[in-house]
């Protein structure tokens, strides 16, 4: 893959030989040749030196293992069109989970022939298997002549292949090699104990996974979407109508799966894969869960409609998925035959949904109350279509029905003069910008103390709700206590409506 990157990008010759060098310790050694430069004897490994000495006139450039990373990162993007899981094997293999996909091509020989084509097709040497388990893949790929095993023949495919095909440390396959073992199928049935004591653990490990003993851990590039839905062109396609007739249909087919489960959507993801290898994917994000096609196919509308213009198509594309990246629950309420009084929320939820196409989600918010001490903390502002953080929770009414906290809370607290009959006790009179308010009553002290994490050297609050003679009620507090060195200080922090 390394030595087709230059290929592609004309920074290499394609009449003389090719091979790529990396430093290994305190010498130089290559990492690929290509198909002219194995004909001519270098191999993976081999000295610098000797690989002049034996080619001179064969090409000799630098391994570049970020261009080699991205590539690969690139063409797995790419093969999402024929399953939503890829998992990476730097540092040039892919697996494809496939279950349940290769019936949307035809099956899988199908679906193999049609991946191997595509990427031939864009000078690309590539070989591919399907095996049972992600092991017995790797080795059918790398090593075998079969194309498909099924779960009953993978003994028969896979003893004939090297021990290399178990992708074993160096130190393991010499050890076997040493031992005589050339192929699997001199080491499938040897007895576990006396194999794992002379082979070690890692082989005995890497055996079981082949057989399909054990499951292999994989972790994929990102999780696979819970439902999706693919469609697979005939003709590539590139303008906006073509493009909306398309994402209708998915629309259709995924709200029809929705539907079953009676589950909404409120993240969809829209990938629609170039003809030359590039993915252009789109977010459509919902306030609350839906499973309308109508509905979807409105913000589509809206949202293609502002970013069609950075598509780019080119050549065109020649699939599309759509996947429901983030699923809910929705919850059937009853409803009255009569009007109900109050807002629609529903009308609200798609006012919300429009707004968050037209000038993004970050810029539709709303105020999302959390729990903390300090006042000013209390609430923030979030996303309209971030899902509910955990910290976060709605304000609840208190069973008496008395407001303890003011609606309008300054952003800094205003400093007052207060006399008060104690000096601990609550103010009878304060001064608030050049206006004297008497206080008839007041209820408190409410303490907040300092949060010694975040401002070890603050000072405890108490805080007074107060009524002055005309009815205006506010919220006071005092900062510091009297015992100690400075003198405390009195702050008007909010105002009840």
């Amino acid at each position: 893959m390394a030595t087709d990157r230059l290929l592609r990008a004309n920074a290499a010759s394609a009449e003389r030989p090719l091979a790529l060098y990396a430093k290994a310790g305190n010498a130089f050694a290559l990492t690929a040749v290509d198909a002219r430069a194995e004909a001519g004897g270098l191999r993976v490994g081999m000295a610098l030196a000797d690989a002049r000495a034996m080619l001179p006139h064969a090409q000799m450039q630098e391994a570049d293992e970020a261009a080699d990373a991205a590539l690969l990162e690139h063409i797995a993007a790419w093969c999402e069109q024929f399953s939503p899981c890829i998992v990476l094997d730097p540092p040039n293999g892919i697996f494809l989970d496939i279950d349940g996909c290769a019936h949307l091509f035809g099956g899988e020989a199908a679906l193999l022939s049609t991946a191997l084509q595509k990427l031939k097709a864009q000078s690309f040497c590539v070989r591919g298997a399907i095996a049972p388990n992600p092991g017995a893949a790797w080795a059918l790929a790398r090593f075998g002549q079969t194309p498909i095993v099924e779960p009953h023949a993978l003994l028969q495919a896979l003893a004939e292949l090297p021990i290399a095909a178990l992708r074993l440390a160096p130190e393991a396959e010499a050890l076997l090699k040493r031992l005589g073992l050339q192929r699997i199928g001199q080491i499938a049935q040897a007895p576990r104990a006396p194999f794992a004591a002379r082979a070690g653990q890692q082989a005995m490990r890497r055996l079981d996974c082949v057989m399909g003993r054990t499951r292999e851990a994989l972790s994929p590039r990102r999780p696979p979407p819970p439902v999706f839905a693919l469609r697979r062109l005939i003709e590539p396609i590139v303008t906006l109508d073509a493009i909306l007739i398309v994402t209708a249909d998915l629309c259709a087919d995924l709200c029809a799966r929705l539907d079953q489960t009676g589950d909404g959507v409120r993240l969809l993801r829209l990938h629609l894969f170039g003809f030359n290898r590039e993915v252009r994917s789109v977010e459509l994000g919902f306030s609350h869960p839906e499973r309308a096609p109508a509905t979807l196919l409105r913000l589509w509308r809206e949202r293609l409609a502002a970013v069609a213009e950075n598509f780019d198509a080119e050549a065109g594309f020649e699939a599309m998925r759509l996947d429901a990246a983030e699923i809910a629950q929705i919850v059937l309420r009853p409803t009255d035959l009569a009007p109900q009084a109050g807002r629609d929320r529903q009308a609200e939820a798609r006012l919300i949904d429009t707004l968050s196409v037209r000038l993004g989600a970050e810029n539709v918010v709303r105020l999302a109350p959390c729990e903390a001490h300090a006042p000013e903390r209390a609430s923030s502002w979030r996303a309209t279509l971030a899902a509910p953080a955990h910290s976060c929770s709605p304000a609840t009414a208190p069973a008496d029905n008395v407001m303890r906290r003011p609606l309008t809370l300054f952003a800094r607290a205003q400093p007052i003069e207060v006399l008060a009959e104690t000096p601990d006790g609550p103010p009878l009179r304060f001064r608030w910008r050049r206006v004297a308010h008497d206080v008839a009553r007041a209820e408190g002290p409410e303490r907040i103390a300092p949060n010694w994490l975040r401002a070890p050297h603050a000072r405890a609050r108490d805080y007074y709700r107060v009524e002055d003679r005309e009815g205006r009620r506010f919220w006071l507090y005092r900062e510091g206590l009297y015992d100690e060195e400075t003198p405390p200080l009195w702050f008007l922090h909010g105002l009840f409506a």
